[in-house]
């Protein structure tokens, strides 16, 4: 073999080498995997089977949202798919009534298979509409109470004289008897003045029940007069002297349906805060969660002024 024969096959040699290298390194690369958390659309396109597979499961099992929703029509959207250990996929969704919401969604997870089946569901949160501010006015308190501007003295102040109206430092107050019943349920506007059905229900169903007492508030001084009412404004004492706060009666509604059993009518719910100038009057109804059956000693109110009103 010729020197110049002997370097063409060490070339040609020297080639396959380097194109075998090549081979193996191509092969080696790992391979593209799919991204591990995509958020709305790109999460249906990376995840498509698992997204279906919760989006269906979800409509076909409506019951696991409760009463209230089980049988309304919900309209979901994807929020986000995350890959989790081997094939499995957690899909977090959101979901709505389709008409008359508004407020913020509820939301879940569930994890699907490869094959679109769930392994598991679990509810974070359920549809919070807005609350019925645009009841009472439109200023920031006005949506919780009704202000008159008037003088109350001589309206509640006969020859004999009111025990359910008595001053304070600085306010006339009157508390009407507690009256109470296991629902409330009334009629309000949201922030965007649409009428709602409300409704409210004791933490403990079964052995509380709501008791609700119509509170006028009266500024007799020519000064301004700044109060919160809120859980430590008032407190309720039934016959053995213990004592009850009121319930947040804002966040505590919720929209329902029509109950006319436990409609309370003219119900407005007194609750935040509010700036009283001299004369004038708010007027709404305070709630409280007490055990069925009790009996009621006095109210007092602590709120810029302190009053006690005795129903023995």
């Amino acid at each position: 073999m010729t020197e110049e024969n002997r370097t063409e096959q060490d070339a040609a040699e020297e080639s396959q080498m380097t194109n075998e290298d090549t081979a193996v390194s191509e092969d080696a690369k790992p391979a593209v995997e799919l991204a591990s958390f995509e958020f709305g659309e790109q999460a249906v396109k990376s995840f498509p089977i698992h997204v279906s597979g919760a989006l269906e499961y979800a409509r076909a099992n409506k019951y696991e949202y409760g009463p209230r929703l089980r049988d309304a029509e919900l309209t979901w959207n994807v929020v986000s798919a995350e890959k989790m250990a081997g094939d499995m996929v957690r899909v977090r969704l959101e979901f709505i009534p389709t008409s008359g919401f508004r407020g913020d969604p509820g939301s879940e997870y569930m994890d699907i298979d490869a094959g679109g089946a769930v392994l598991a569901r679990r509810q974070l949160s359920v549809p919070k509409e807005n609350k019925p501010f645009m009841l009472m006015g439109i200023t920031a308190f006005s949506v919780i109470l009704a202000v008159v501007l008037i003088s109350m003295l001589t309206v509640f102040k006969t020859e004999g004289g009111d025990p359910l109206y008595i001053a304070g430092r600085t306010l006339w107050i009157r508390a009407e008897e507690p009256k109470q019943q296991q629902f409330i349920t009334y009629q309000g506007a949201d922030t965007n003045g649409i009428i709602y059905n409300w409704a409210m229900k004791p933490e403990d169903e079964a052995n509380n029940e709501l008791v609700y007492v119509k509170v006028t508030l009266n500024n007799e001084t020519s000064g301004v007069v700044n109060l919160i009412v809120d859980e430590s404004s008032a407190l309720l004492l039934d016959s053995n002297k213990s004592a009850y706060q009121p319930i947040d009666t804002i966040s505590r509604a919720y929209s329902a349906e029509a109950a006319p059993r436990f409609l309370v009518p003219g119900f407005i719910p007194i609750w935040g805060t509010v700036k009283m100038n001299g004369g004038d009057q708010v007027t709404g109804m305070m709630v409280f969660e007490l055990p069925r059956g009790s009996s009621f000693s006095e109210l007092r109110w602590t709120a810029s002024d302190s009053v006690t009103i005795r129903y023995d």
